[in-house]
């Protein structure tokens, strides 16, 4: 048991200089993440953006060729009426023309539409690819101060991560679920070394008899007010 209690003793030494290196780091890694989902988001719209205007554009074409297919038949139909024998072949002949009158006048209508839509598809995409610009500008910055950060911690954390996971290792599960079930809940410190005849934890007071049970390492005891566990690392 004295073993077990020096191995989560250690344990959260580890997690501790773990976490103050993390604290070097400050917000940058969160600000880095949400930077990123920003900026893919971004990009994502810039994409649809110009997947919108490409299709005004097809849709432009479609529609300059249908017009031009109805100017053709038009002119067939306009050419006819002067050929035409009787008064109800001249009205059939008239609607048909003024069908497609109407018809390319609605076509010309779907341009200006598709020019307008277009216009205003590029007004937005230009805008948003000023934020993209901007934004990558500044997520390289971070990036970069993040890098030089992790330059001076990397070789240390690595170091810290693999005697961590050799401790572990050590550890049975029950025991290091326990530890890391406390750690996660109680922002990072589960093992909380008795000070001034306190929880270095929350601070309460621990009765001296719970003290001295600590003390003699016979068993794993938890602060009855916060639940991490209590070690002694004073002289015995």
């Amino acid at each position: 048991m004295k073993k077990l209690v020096e191995n989560l003793i250690r344990l959260q030494e580890y997690d501790n200089r773990l976490n103050a290196l993390k604290l070097q780091k400050g917000d940058l890694p969160m600000i880095i993440e949400g930077m990123e989902e920003e900026l893919d988001d971004k990009t994502q719209k810039s994409a649809g953006i110009e997947e919108n205007k490409q299709k005004l554009q097809n849709d432009r074409k479609i529609f300059e060729k249908e017009i031009e297919a109805s100017k053709s038949q038009l002119k067939k139909y306009e050419e006819k009426l002067y050929h035409v024998q009787n008064n109800k072949e001249y009205d059939a002949i008239s609607l048909e023309i003024d069908t497609k009158k109407v018809e390319i006048e609605n076509l010309e209508n779907k341009i200006l539409q598709t020019i307008e839509e277009e216009e205003a598809l590029k007004t937005e995409g230009d805008s948003l690819n000023e934020e993209v610009t901007k934004l990558s500008g500044q997520l390289k910055e971070q990036r970069g101060e993040l890098a030089e950060i992790n330059k001076h911690t990397q070789e240390e954390e690595d170091r810290l991560n693999h005697e961590r996971e050799k401790l572990a290792k050590i550890l049975d599960d029950r025991h290091l679920r326990m530890y890391e079930r406390i750690r996660i809940a109680k922002d990072g410190l589960a093992v909380a070394p008795i000070q001034r005849n306190s929880c270095s934890g929350c601070f309460s007071a621990i009765p001296p008899q719970r003290i001295i049970e600590v003390r003699k390492k016979g068993r794993l005891l938890n602060c009855e007010y916060c639940g991490r566990i209590l070690v002694w690392t004073g002289d015995d």
